[in-house]
């Protein structure tokens, strides 16, 4: 398999909404509840809130397979996604990279789902708090020093 990775321009923003949701209706759904999917939608499809991030995709020939979302202010991962399909690749892993080596960051945070900290520890991330729900939405606040 042939991936390749680049930054997307903002006309793919709504196809990285779209995979987001996606991989978060087959993968995380016991981290949401009713009020939280709404949320999580209503965040993704939010074009100002998206347009606030610098959106990464990973592709397999012409096919979008992963997305990650950084705000480069604030240091934070606010959408990282692969589909189920493509897990236990190294794509996720490869996309992490590929923006590590773009950003010029120091430290980095996320608010793991529950279902992806195994894979952000993998990465080197520590917790940093309790599981919280906020907005309907579970997380686990962890951070990782580059």
């Amino acid at each position: 398999m042939n991936i390749m990775i680049r930054k997307l321009t903002q006309d793919e923003y709504n196809n990285a909404a779209d995979l987001s949701y996606q991989v978060c209706m087959e993968c995380g759904r016991g981290d949401f509840t009713p009020k939280g999917m709404e949320n999580l939608k209503f965040l993704v499809y939010d074009t100002s809130l998206m347009n606030a991030l610098d959106i990464y995709g990973a592709f397999n020939k012409h096919l979008l397979i992963g997305i990650i979302g950084v705000h480069r202010e604030k240091q934070h991962i606010s959408l990282f996604f692969v589909l189920p399909h493509y897990h236990r690749q190294g794509i996720g892993k490869s996309l992490f990279d590929y923006v590590m080596s773009e950003c010029n960051f120091t430290y980095i945070t996320v608010n793991s789902s529950t279902y992806a900290e195994t894979f952000y520890a993998s990465l080197g991330f520590k917790k940093v708090g309790k599981k919280e729900l906020n907005k309907g939405i579970v997380s686990i606040p962890m951070e990782r020093n580059i």
